[in-house]
């Protein structure tokens, strides 16, 4: 195909706000083919338009760089009239390479010489001239990397409009789709689904919001469930007395009942997956912890517990290699899976922890603090704890599966997002649901865990987009009773379950009609 020579049309601007220079616009999709290896188009294209995407004597400038010729560039500098933002500082630069490669040669003569004569008196980068006599002494040995580092540096110390950033066509794309995803506040989708035909915009159809299987079988209230990692699985755990594990069925899609886990005396509060969905634990109400083998016949195979001391929440070690109990006396204890006690050093709670955790990477271990309103984060390498200090009591939290976030739910009727990496910082709140009497818990979920679900005394089920502080998204109903515990399938974008106390669990899925 031929291009028609179009270099008088190139004045102006296009598009109907008059933002876009043609000129500029030429530039960048000349650099977009070179870096999508059309070359030979791209320079048809400088052809016919007359748009070069760099300047003749900028291009000469920079190929002389890339043969590290540092005394033409200074060449050039002088001579040509290069438009530079700061000559001194540029001239600085070139000057140094001049310099490292005397070094290098041994030749340390020519290079102090430049260093005092020409390049101090330049009056700049003072500090970074201190760092350069250094190198008198201790060489610099990676000459690759600071290469790639010059030609870098050389490329900036040109107007913006000059040198056109490298790629300049995708960032401007992709920070187009970023801005219509933070825009969307229903985004629910893989990145796969985004698209440069069409402006992005999920419906509030992407979120789960209609019940699309109601799970009967524990005989009453419905305290806690958890959907395994894999997603296949989800178990539940009640005041009844029993734990229940439910298994997707690969053909109808809905769930049925695998295993009854009976064995508790009391309510079971908790029931968590192993790392590899293979087994389970449960915590009985003041009593014990049990562990289970789900993939057989669900039969128990370990019980963990402390002479007349209650358990009030459990969790796994991060590789499945132990239990964590949080026990009635406001200890934390760690047992192998044969039972041993392994010595952990925490001191007591500020309050029965209704929730602990080790983070997957094992370094972690979360729970209450010395004092009521404190989380703290146990370093279990170097033994040091963090506290963050929270506004009130908390009730329960939920880390984030990359262990960036910890969501909190305190008596205030509020849900705090916690950034826990480096320095923690809580980063948002909401509210909107009902608590007053009973633990709720609430979960992340959904792409990218973009958002927040909650479980309330209202018996409605609500979720937020995390990206926004403001009101619910969506309000569930339809349970008949509080609703305690939420959680998100980790594999299926589009499935929420829900335990009320209306003795049934609740499977939302997406509202199609």
């Amino acid at each position: 195909m031929l291009l028609c020579r179009i270099e008088g049309d190139m004045e102006g601007t296009i598009g109907s706000k008059g933002l876009v220079k043609k000129t500029e616009l030429v530039r960048i999709i000349t650099d977009a083919l070179i870096s999508l290896g059309f070359n030979s188009i791209a320079t048809d294209l400088e052809n016919q338009s007359g748009v070069k995407l760099l300047d003749p004597t900028i291009k000469h400038f920079l190929d002389q760089a890339k043969g590290k010729e540092w005394n033409n560039c200074i060449k050039l500098l002088q001579d040509e009239g290069l438009q530079v933002r700061d000559e001194k500082t540029a001239r600085f630069l070139l000057l140094e390479q001049i310099v490292l490669d005397f070094l290098k040669g041994d030749n340390l003569d020519d290079a102090l010489n430049i260093l005092q004569e020409e390049m101090a008196p330049l009056g700049v980068k003072t500090r970074r001239l201190e760092m350069l006599s250094c190198k008198f002494v201790f060489p610099d040995s990676c000459e690759d990397n600071r290469f790639m580092e010059v030609m870098r540096k050389l490329k900036k110390v040109f107007p913006p409009a000059a040198i056109m950033p490298e790629r300049r066509l995708v960032c401007l794309l992709e920070e187009s789709l970023d801005r219509q995803i933070s825009n969307c506040d229903f985004h629910n989708a893989p990145d796969s689904d985004m698209s440069l035909c069409f402006d992005h915009c999920c419906e509030k159809s992407k979120v789960p919001s209609k019940t699309v299987q109601t799970l009967v079988g524990h005989t009453d209230e419905v305290w806690f469930l958890k959907f395994s990692h894999n997603g296949t699985h989800l178990a539940s755990s009640s005041k009844d007395n029993s734990a229940i594990i439910w298994e997707i069925n690969a053909e109808g899609g809905e769930f049925l009942m695998k295993h009854k886990l009976e064995g508790h005396k009391k309510p079971v509060v908790e029931v968590l997956w192993s790392p590899d969905d293979k087994q389970v634990i449960t915590c009985g109400e003041n009593e014990v912890i049990k562990r289970w083998d789900v993939v057989g016949l669900g039969h128990c195979v370990g019980t963990y517990g402390i002479t007349d001391v209650g358990s009030v929440s459990c969790g796994w070690f991060h590789d499945g290699s132990g239990i964590i109990g949080a026990m009635a006396d406001r200890r934390i204890y760690l047992w192998n899976l044969d039972g041993s006690v392994i010595e952990h050093e925490q001191e007591q709670r500020g309050q029965k922890p209704s929730d602990v955790a080790m983070t997957s990477d094992g370094k972690w271990l979360v729970s209450v603090g010395r004092k009521q309103n404190e989380i703290s984060l146990f370093d279990r390498v170097t033994r040091d704890e963090t506290v963050i200090q929270v506004e009130g009591i908390f009730t329960s939290f939920s880390l984030s599966r990359d262990n960036k976030y910890l969501l909190v739910n305190l008596i205030t009727q509020e849900i705090h997002v916690w950034m826990i990496v480096g320095e923690p910082r809580k980063v948002s709140k909401f509210s909107g649901h009902k608590r007053s009497r009973f633990v709720i818990r609430s979960c992340f979920g959904g792409y990218d865990e973009n958002f927040i679900a909650s479980g309330s005394e209202d018996s409605q089920v609500y979720i937020w987009h995390k990206g926004f502080e403001r009101g619910p998204c969506c309000v569930l109903s339809g349970h008949g009773g509080a609703v305690n515990c939420v959680s998100w399938n980790p594999t299926d974008l589009h499935m929420l379950a829900s335990a009320s106390d209306d003795r049934t669990i609740r499977i939302w899925g997406l509202d199609l009609e």
